[in-house]
């Protein structure tokens, strides 16, 4: 293998000493490719005009000294020549930079060790650019890096240890690592030690770290020793990354995955159970509730797989309202049930799918003249809101908690008591009416007065004060 070539400079002023390492280095035959300049200005001009491994110089020269040379150098060991005797010019050499340095003598025996000074200096140039870049990596990566030493003890730290674990590198250097680690009275509700899916399919083991202001976060941890020349273990590198926001992506995948697999069964649960009960309803002559019950399960289908459009136009809601209660008269009647609208005279004008809020008023009126007892009065009105309008249909039936609608359209015991009970117009329809309120910005709700008699209410907003809409009729509301 060729041995390495390092470009030299050398500045003497002294054209003896110039010839004498001509002669040495030629004769040698050492790899040098070598330029010579004879002061410290030509020094500079060759080294704004070259890069070299290493530079010799003279330390007294006739324009300047070592020192002149060593403020110009850049990234380049430096070794300064001296007369004899001289030796305090070179330790002040050395202090200002200069890596090595050499006292020449009459015999110009001092020649015969600059093969080997210059094969250490430009090795200790290129371990201390090493451990410069490393350092540099180092302090500017993401991860906090901490040492410590084989009995624990923090030796070093990172900018980023000290940004994330919230320490000055005066706080946390010469203190026991044991301190970023969580006790057992901490770890209650947190798992201590757990696995965490890393890149591709591997996993890896976290931990939890804390704080200084003793907060509590997840990390994965990566830990090797260091060792010495001799292969002795003298000190433990760790490597800590942040990975809250992944445990926390993990966390949502699988809260995601539980309700996907909950909807999945309480889908299919409720595909089964309207089965079972259409089989009934058919057997025993009732196709219109059959047809009703195959109506809802589609709707329901359609606004699960995000199948329903909205087709807002604008319309009186007032209208709507009065047009669903003479439609339900006759019903009504045959329970003598009294329906009472107290809703206003006045337009009050949404924009909104007709067909949709049609369908929740049916669905909602329905099941209070299924609740309602003989003789008594369902209770109906619409009423301004602040920026929406409000649906209150009220009647005698079972009384209702606020937040009781959401458990009986989640709940597949819920729907389960209805099918098979007369009842199974009610047992999706409550279901329809939440979700078409919703999709349309609205909210629905159960709420019970002081008479003890059930309330639902829903909202939808109003149109937009303002806007030149004109309200038309259509065939279904003529």
């Amino acid at each position: 293998m060729e041995k390495t070539r390092y470009k030299v400079l050398l500045i003497e002023d002294n054209q003896l000493d110039q010839m004498a390492f001509k002669r040495f280095v030629e004769g040698n035959k050492i790899g040098y490719d070598y330029t010579i300049a004879g002061s410290v200005a030509d020094g500079k001009r060759a080294m704004r005009t070259d890069h070299f491994d290493i530079i010799i110089t003279d330390h007294s020269l006739g324009d300047g000294t070592a020192i002149d040379v060593l403020n110009s150098a850049k990234d380049m060991p430096i070794i300064v020549v001296t007369g004899a005797g001289d030796e305090e010019t070179a330790v002040n050499a050395w202090k200002a930079g200069a890596y090595d340095y050499m006292v020449k003598d009459i015999n110009q025996d001092y020649l015969k060790a600059i093969p080997r000074t210059v094969e250490n200096a430009i090795h200790h140039n290129q371990v201390e650019k090493k451990l410069h870049l490393l350092s540099a990596a180092v302090m500017s990566t993401e991860d906090s890096v901490f040492i410590t030493d084989m009995q624990g003890k923090i030796i070093f730290v990172n900018k980023a240890f000290c940004r994330i674990y919230g320490y000055t590198e005066e706080e946390i250097v010469g203190q026991n690592s044991h301190i970023l680690w969580i006790g057992r009275d901490q770890c209650k509700n947190t798992r201590s030690v757990f696995q965490t899916k890393a890149v591709g399919s591997s996993c890896e083991v976290g931990f939890y770290h804390r704080r200084k202001d003793d907060s509590v976060f997840p990390i994965s941890l990566s830990r090797s020793n260091i060792k010495d020349a001799k292969g002795n273990d003298i000190a433990i590198v760790g490597v800590a990354r942040d990975i809250s926001e992944r445990i926390l992506t993990e966390d949502e995948i699988r809260n995601e995955s539980l309700k996907l697999q909950k909807e999945n069964q309480f889908q299919n649960n409720v595909a089964i159970m309207v089965a079972q009960t259409l089989q009934t309803l058919l057997a025993d002559g009732h196709v219109g509730m059959a047809e009703r019950l195959i109506s809802d399960y589609f709707d329901i289908s359609n606004i699960e797989a995000g199948k329903v459009e909205l087709h807002p136009r604008a319309f009186c809601l007032a209208t709507l309202m009065s047009k669903a209660v003479e439609a339900f008269q006759p019903l009504a009647k045959e329970k003598n049930i009294e329906l009472n609208n107290t809703t206003s005279t006045g337009e009050l004008i949404i924009d909104a799918d007709y067909d949709k809020l049609a369908q929740v008023l049916v669905n909602l009126l329905s099941r209070a003249i299924k609740f309602a007892s003989a003789g008594s009065r369902i209770d109906l009105a619409v009423e301004e809101a602040g920026n929406d309008l409000s649906v209150e249909i009220q009647d005698d039936g079972p009384v209702l908690e606020r937040d009781e609608i959401d458990r009986i359209v989640t709940q597949t015991d819920w729907i389960k008591e209805q099918l098979g009970t007369g009842r199974e117009d009610l047992a999706l329809g409550l279901r329809i009416a939440k979700e078409y309120v919703e999709m349309h910005g609205g909210r629905i709700w159960a709420e019970s007065r002081k008479t003890n008699r059930n309330t639902i209410c829903f909202t939808v907003p109003k149109r937009v004060a303002g806007e030149n809409v004109s309200v038309k009729m259509s065939s279904k509301e003529a």
